[in-house]
């Protein structure tokens, strides 16, 4: 089951999954940048980092 935060995000954006991965793909940046300016040493992978942030939501429709 997903956690509150996606389900709110899915509320947010009905209808609307390709707003909602660039918002995602924005979060997932400053995320990045904010796990190395914190801490240097390997954190996550961008594979875990794809799944946390993009892949959860599935491919975008137009």
């Amino acid at each position: 089951m997903p956690g509150p935060a996606r389900l709110l995000l899915g509320m947010e954006y009905r209808g609307d999954r390709a707003g909602l991965a660039v918002y995602m793909a924005g979060m997932l940046f400053g995320a990045t940048v904010d796990l190395l300016a914190l801490n240097p040493n390997p954190g996550p992978g961008p594979a875990e980092m794809f799944e946390r942030f993009i892949s959860w939501n599935g491919p975008a429709t137009c």
